[in-house]
């Protein structure tokens, strides 16, 4: 079947499990199935959204998703764990401690920084060059290097589409940003440049607004496995057509604790 087909159904499913799925709305399937291209003499790499069976953490942490004709199934999850938040971040980060973990590319960030240090802005707008970008980080692949180059131009589109303003002050504050991530967290995740062979994991916890989304949706576009944990609140993000980028599962809530009756 094609990628992405038949991935979504109207109305709230679930895992069977207790956790429930928030399927997007109908009327944005269309955003979530387009393929996200880097081209190279007619090759194109895709990512293609990729739906958990079963327990989300652990489909996202053990299984890796199809590299087939170029295209390369990939997890986008944003996990709202509203009972068990602890014990999932410490599922995440026995699984990045483990043997193999950190050659493989596999990352959990309790909360990604929001800011790139001071002493380091400078560096970044001198990347920046007024908008003529020059990355801190290249892949041997030039596939995956075209499709470096065209993911960021796009997160950068979406950035200017949802704030709804294009001014090089905040456009640029932005890439600087994604430029000081891409620095701190590319050489973790994509340990292998030269083969698409071995494509990275990464999931954070805290506070994510837009920037932070984008850049997660951009680690997505170049087949990076994506999974947001959060302790009961989604992403700070209001747009449907981004939120429909990502799938949102949720934990069951906790039951409610019973008390004795008082016999006073």
């Amino acid at each position: 079947r094609p990628a992405g087909a038949g991935l979504w159904s109207q109305g709230q499913a679930g895992l069977g499990d207790g956790r429930k799925i928030y399927p997007q709305p109908h009327k944005y399937r269309f955003s979530i199935m387009v393929k996200e291209r880097g081209f190279m003499n007619g090759q194109h790499f895709q990512t293609a959204v990729r739906r958990p069976t079963g327990d989300a953490l652990e489909e996202f942490m053990l299984l890796n998703g199809r590299y087939s004709n170029f295209t390369k199934e990939t997890f986008f999850i944003r996990y709202v764990s509203k009972g068990s938040y602890e014990e999932n971040a410490a599922r995440l980060q026995s699984w990045t401690e483990g043997g193999g973990a950190r050659e493989r590319g596999f990352v959990f960030e309790r909360a990604m920084a929001s800011q790139p240090p001071r002493e380091k802005v400078e560096r970044y707008l001198a990347l920046y060059h007024g908008g003529a970008v020059e990355f801190p980080f290249r892949f041997q692949n030039m596939m995956w290097q075209k499709a470096l180059e065209r993911s960021f131009a796009q997160v950068l589109e979406l950035f200017k589409q949802a704030r709804g303003r294009s001014e090089d002050s905040i456009v640029r504050n932005f890439a600087v940003k994604l430029l000081y991530w891409m620095d701190t967290y590319f050489p973790r995740l994509f340990v292998e440049t030269a083969k698409m062979n071995r494509f990275p994991k990464f999931a954070c916890g805290g506070g994510v607004k837009l920037a932070e989304y984008l850049f997660l949706y951009l680690l997505w576009l170049l087949g990076c496995d994506v999974l947001y944990l959060s302790a009961g609140e989604d992403v700070s993000v209001s747009n449907p057509e981004l939120l429909a980028l990502s799938l949102r599962i949720e934990d069951a809530a906790p039951p409610p604790v019973c008390r004795p009756a008082s016999t006073e």
